[in-house]
């Protein structure tokens, strides 16, 4: 049969021959082995000294995707209606228990005497300074201690009754009450501000040793960014060195020598050096995601490594010189190896599409570790590995995978059809499951419990029922054109219409304002009415202005040139979805009732809703992105378009798989859980470029497919198993990670690259059986 002349079919020099590129790669790396041991070394420990210089985010704006455009308007807000930082305290009775009692209003005294002990403390709000700005009057006239039980009881139903009261510093049922002590920290620097938060833990920790009956919590930006910087020093300084420690071990257990780890250790920190030093030289600041960021990179980096100490082992086992097992390592690992690199970093890269920096600086980060683990596996390991391995070192049976690997190649020849359909239907299974998931998340997750947050989040949720704050605020676009009687009339028709929605508990408006003064001013419930004229109105706010309560000023309600009024909707317990929904109410009613006017929305947590859905649009994109420049990379790496192309099907199906079953099991995906399909792909690749690359390497020297298929798995399948073995080791131990969204990544990656490796080594040799068009000149002739 004629064979049709083509680039794979001619006949072309042995691709690991001295004169091919890899053996003049190969030989200067051997014969510059000590220059390039040197330069690697001492370029190492320049960059090293940008280590000092890296920076800690810990604020949640780090996780906000910059392409929404209410990030705008959300700035817009803060600066026309500023809000003080502030430090809330909650005091929690028993279950079905009040906060009225001496003993437990003792607790709240106690704060009111020691919150100066804060650093940048201000000003304090709690039950016991209470001034009503609808009656005039104190809910405590008098010490409290002074109080009997059943006036007690009827102080607890007065500030039931006050929906201001019960909106900020109580809960309806009066188990649950705050102390809000505001900052003065506009201009505190990071180090005033986590000084704050330790102390507000401190004496959170000595209130509830005095008083142990009563559940005391605390919260607040400034505890958010300490619990985020100490989950993130956690991780970094513990998580790191045992993931180090627990891969080196593995390491040497697989290699039966010590002298690997040790090689394999000086690799992996002077990559670390490298890149953080790097990074911190262009003034990179760690945010909760990217502190995970250095574990990843050593998991890869020990990976990579593992490639070319187990081949140039191989080599010592059959007899060689060392640097002739060296020559022999090389010349099979730069192409797998390079292009290994290249698709994992080009998968890592592409979450630069995300408009998020948490997800973007993740994956810039861990590119950026994997450029430095493949050149300091050029420049070091060639000299290490000759120094510290020797013929003779370690254990004749360091290649006691090659057994198993000679198994796997049995099975899959005797079991080639049963392997090949199970595990297409497998497939079919896990991908026809992938639309069971959902796009949801809890925004607490984002937030650390290194202070015990979550504890007051979950705590106070369940006491208050009630869901998201939202702010919005209304443009007039003219001066005063916020108070001009028509304007206002159409505020009250869009705030009586929010009050008439199930999902809405109370809003809070200019419009309630007035309406307050007005009854107050005629002392009859009836009159509880907005004025409809110009002086009325002007003189309402006035006559507010001289008596409001410093918690409620009339700077909230609005701004200084009175254009704009603001909006805070209180809406009941609903998930993310629903709050986008409600927003989208909103947005369409606000649009019929105000023709002329713009509707600002400034609320933090309206764009974490909505960051979910941009987010997952990205990362979509950038996943596809890198599967298209992967793929192009493997077309000519492999030199096959046709190879290149066929390598989609075991780098898409670990986590196509996968997902499909947390759909099943799980169901719902957040930004963060997405982002780890997105870079899936660049952690499967390793294998399958592996395989691939030693199986056309034997189909080009003549050999069959049977037996291209078994030098591949024999050659490649002892270091990928050792890989796999590692990355899930390292990976795993993201489970201790202090963030709920690590765990959640151990429990989704350890599946994904466990099931890369079995699907390349027993199901890509049997669609290879199948699929390969690769004709060989050798078996032509």
């Amino acid at each position: 049969m004629p064979i049709r002349s083509g680039p794979l079919n001619r006949p072309r020099q042995p691709e690991h021959g001295p004169d091919s590129m890899t053996g003049r790669i190969a030989s200067f790396c051997l014969s510059r082995r000590d220059a390039l041991f040197w330069v690697g070394v001492i370029a190492s420990l320049l960059l090293a000294t940008g280590v000092f210089r890296l920076g800690f985010d810990s604020s949640l704006d780090s996780l906000l995707t910059r392409s929404d455009p209410y990030l705008d308007e959300l700035d817009l807000l803060e600066a026309e209606f500023p809000q003080s930082t502030e430090i809330v305290f909650a005091f929690l009775a028993p279950e079905g228990e009040s906060v009225f009692t001496r003993d437990r209003l003792q607790a709240i005294e106690a704060l009111r005497e020691r919150y100066l002990e804060i650093p940048l403390a201000g000003r304090h709000s709690s039950l016991l300074d209470y001034y009503s700005p609808r009656n005039l009057r104190r809910l405590f006239a008098r010490d409290f201690r002074e109080y009997g039980e059943a006036e007690l009881a009827g102080l607890m139903r007065t500030a039931q009754a006050d929906e201001l009261l019960t909106g900020n510093l109580l809960s309806n049922d009066a188990s649950l009450a705050f102390t809000r002590i505001r900052l003065n920290a506009e201009f505190a620097d990071e180090a005033q501000r986590l000084d704050a938060a330790r102390e507000a833990l401190r004496v959170r920790d000595a209130l509830r040793e005095e008083f142990p009956e009563l559940y005391i919590h605390v919260s607040g930006e400034v505890l958010i960014e300490f619990s985020s910087r100490q989950s993130m020093l956690e991780d970094l300084g513990g998580l790191l060195p045992f993931v180090i420690l627990a891969c080196i071990l593995a390491i040497c257990g697989f290699f039966r020598s010590v002298r690997a780890g040790f090689a394999i250790l000086a690799h992996t920190l002077l990559t670390l050096l490298c890149a953080l030093g790097t990074l911190g030289l262009s003034g990179f600041s760690f945010n909760t995601v990217t502190a995970i960021a250095p574990v990843i990179i050593v998991v890869v980096c020990v990976a990579s490594s593992v490639h070319v100490i187990s081949i140039y082992r191989q080599g010592l086992l059959r007899g060689m010189p060392e640097a002739e097992a060296m020559r022999f390592s090389l010349m099979q690992n730069i192409r797998p190896v390079t292009l290994a690199a290249l698709t994992t970093a080009i998968g890592f890269a592409s979450l630069n599409l995300s408009s998020s920096p948490a997800i973007s600086d993740f994956g810039s980060t861990v590119a950026v570790g994997i450029v430095f683990s493949w050149l300091l596996t050029a420049a070091l390991l060639p000299s290490l590995l000759i120094r510290l391995i020797k013929t003779g070192n370690g254990s004749n049976d360091g290649d006691f995978l090659h057994g198993a690997m000679n198994q796997v190649i049995a099975i899959g020849r005797r079991r080639d059809r049963q392997l090949f359909w199970f595990c297409s239907a497998f497939a079919a299974v896990g991908i026809s499951m992938l639309p069971l998931n959902e796009t949801d998340f809890n925004r607490l997750d984002f937030i650390s419990d290194a202070a015990g947050l979550r504890d007051y989040f979950d705590a106070v949720g369940e006491r208050l029922d009630r869901g998201p704050s939202i702010s919005y605020a209304v443009d007039a676009g003219a001066r005063d054109g916020a108070i001009d009687p028509a304007f206002l009339a159409r505020m009250e028709a869009l705030v009586d219409w929010l009050g008439e929605r199930d999902e809405i508990e109370s809003t809070a408006s200019v419009v309630e304002l007035l309406k307050t003064v007005n009854e107050m001013r005629y002392d009859d419930p009836d009159a509880y009415l907005l004025p409809d004229d110009s002086e009325t109105i002007e003189n309402y706010l006035r006559a507010y202005r001289f008596v409001q309560n410093l918690d409620f000023p009339l700077s909230n309600f609005l701004s200084v040139d009175r254009s704009i009024a603001a909006l805070t909707v209180n809406a009941r317990p609903m998930s993310n979805q629903e709050l986008i929904d409600l927003n989208d109410l909103i947005d369409a009613r606000f649009e019929a009732t105000f023709p002329d006017a713009d509707l600002v929305h400034g609320s933090g947590l309206l764009v974490f809703a909505r960051m979910d859905e941009r987010v997952t649009v990205e990362l979509l994109q950038g996943y596809s992105l890198s599967l298209a420049l992967i793929t192009l990379t493997l077309v000519f790496g492999l030199g096959s378009v046709y190879f290149g192309i066929l390598s989609i099907i075991p780098n898409l199906l670990p986590a196509a798989i996968v997902f499909g079953f947390w759909g099943l099991l799980v169901g719902t995906l957040d930004p963060f859980v997405m982002m780890l399909f997105s870079i899936s792909i660049g952690l499967v690749v390793d294998d399958t470029v592996h395989v691939l690359t030693h199986y056309l390497a034997k189909r080009r020297e003549g050999e069959d497919i049977q037996t291209a298929v078994a030098h591949s798995i024999r050659t490649a399948g002892p270091a990928l198993t050792i890989t796999t073995l590692v990355l899930t080791l390292g990976t795993t131990f993201l489970m201790a990670a202090s963030t709920f969204y690590f765990q959640q990544a151990a429990r989704l990656l350890v599946p994904i690259v466990v099931l890369a490796l079995l699907l390349d080594v027993l199901y890509l040799p049997a669609i290879l059986r199948r699929f390969d068009k690769f004709r060989s000149p050798a078996l032509a002739s």
